[in-house]
């Protein structure tokens, strides 16, 4: 583990592993999670080589949490995910990432193709439909001091785990206190609020699909409810090297749902 300075005055918590001279690929996680969603891939990519980054994205887990207006825009958060490219000198990697974060990393690819010669996004925000709740949360009340804390309780989030899951639901009470223990942090749960209101949530235009030449597998479980994938096999067909791939009976966090189908599937992936 070390923190990364990114020479805006945000420093970021990346987890390493694998051969220090294996080639390199960064895992981004989704909203209100954090980097622990990939104790299961982060293993099976390091025993195969390859030189594995798994950041906390900003206002997530231990990384900072910036409060000013637009620190949690689809351009700043892909503007970061570069600066620590840069950070951690890496001119190009394949990017693996799920949910909010998978719209970020496409937004860095969409940029600068160059730098990510591969794309795997998991329940990616941008080829779903988002339930019409969340339109609601960016009038949540901004509290003051511990408040955010004391409303997010650990049932709360125990709860989000059920629902997170499809059928293949399977997760433990250390998962449920991983993904508790950042909201004990005021502004952790400050900044989730401000993402929800900043972010770029809307799916992605075919037309622009149709011009994104970064080869991308898009992994979706048909029981996801959170991003809903109505839409999704119509939109990777789009993309002129795009690959849909269904996790049966998985929801949206595939990668602790299944990991070993989705490890064998991503490392097939990035081999070509």
């Amino acid at each position: 583990m070390s923190r990364v300075a990114l020479g805006d005055g945000v420093s970021l918590r990346v987890l390493s592993s694998g051969p220090a001279d294996g080639p390199p690929v960064l895992l981004v996680h989704g909203w209100a999670i954090t980097a622990y969603l990939w104790r299961h891939t982060i293993p099976a990519l390091a025993d195969a080589g390859y030189r594995v980054y798994a950041v906390d994205l900003p206002g997530c887990g231990l990384s900072d949490a910036p409060t000013s207006p637009g620190s949690y825009t689809l351009d700043t958060m892909a503007t970061r995910i570069t600066r620590l490219l840069d950070a951690l000198h890496i001119d190009a990697a394949p990017i693996v990432a799920q949910s909010l974060g998978a719209r970020v990393a496409f937004e860095v690819a969409r940029r600068a193709p160059s730098r990510v010669p591969r794309l795997a996004l998991y329940g990616p925000v941008g080829f779903g439909d988002i339930p019409p709740a969340r339109v609601f949360m960016p009038f949540i009340p901004r509290l003051p001091g511990a408040l955010p804390s004391l409303f997010v309780t650990r049932e709360m989030v125990d709860f989000v785990q059920r629902r997170v899951h499809g059928k293949l639901e399977w997760f433990t009470d250390r998962d449920t206190d991983e993904y508790w223990a950042p909201t004990q942090f005021p502004d952790v749960v400050r900044a989730q609020l401000q993402m929800l209101a900043e972010f770029t949530w809307e799916t992605h235009e075919e037309q622009r699909l149709a011009t994104f030449q970064t080869p991308t597998m898009v992994v979706f479980g048909t029981k996801d409810a959170t991003v809903r994938p109505v839409q999704a096999e119509q939109l990777v067909r789009a993309m002129p090297h795009g690959r849909m791939v269904w996790i049966e009976g998985g929801g949206h966090v595939v990668m602790e749902e299944l990991p070993e189908q989705v490890n064998a599937d991503l490392l097939g992936f990035l081999a070509g």
